[in-house]
C-alpha cells in the first residue's frame, strides 16, 4: 500500500490542531492589542480584553470532533458571534476618541 502524498491525508487531525492553534494566537493578539488600547483609552481597551476569551472560546467552538460531522447551529452560533464581534469593534472603532491631527499624537509617542 502506498502512503498519500499530501501530509493532511496522512493525518487529518492536523488540520484541526492548526485551525485550534489559529484560533488561540487570534485570542493572544485580541489581548495584547486590548493591553495597549487600556493604556490611552481604558473602556475600549477592557472592551477588547473581554473579547479576547471570547475569540478562544470561538476556537473550540466551531472545530468538530474527531469523526462527528459539523453540525448548522453550530455554525450559525459562531457565525453569529463572530459578527456580534465585529459590530463592537465598530462601535468601539467609531466612538473612540481621536486626536485631532498627527501633529497631536506625534508629542504622545515619544
Amino acid at each position: 500500500m502506498v502512503p498519500p502524498d499530501d501530509p493532511e491525508d496522512r493525518d487529518p487531525g492536523l488540520a484541526r490542531e492548526r485551525t485550534r492553534l489559529a484560533w488561540a494566537r487570534t485570542a493572544i493578539a485580541f489581548a495584547a492589542v486590548g493591553a495597549v488600547i487600556l493604556r490611552r483609552q481604558p473602556v475600549a481597551g477592557l472592551i477588547v480584553l473581554a473579547i479576547s476569551p471570547v475569540v478562544w472560546a470561538l476556537g473550540h467552538v466551531g472545530t468538530p470532533q474527531a469523526g462527528s460531522k459539523p453540525h448548522a447551529r453550530r455554525l450559525l452560533l459562531v457565525t453569529v458571534i463572530i459578527t456580534v464581534v465585529a459590530a463592537l469593534a465598530v462601535v468601539v472603532a467609531l466612538l473612540g476618541r481621536s486626536p485631532a491631527s498627527l501633529r497631536e499624537l506625534l508629542p504622545r509617542l515619544g
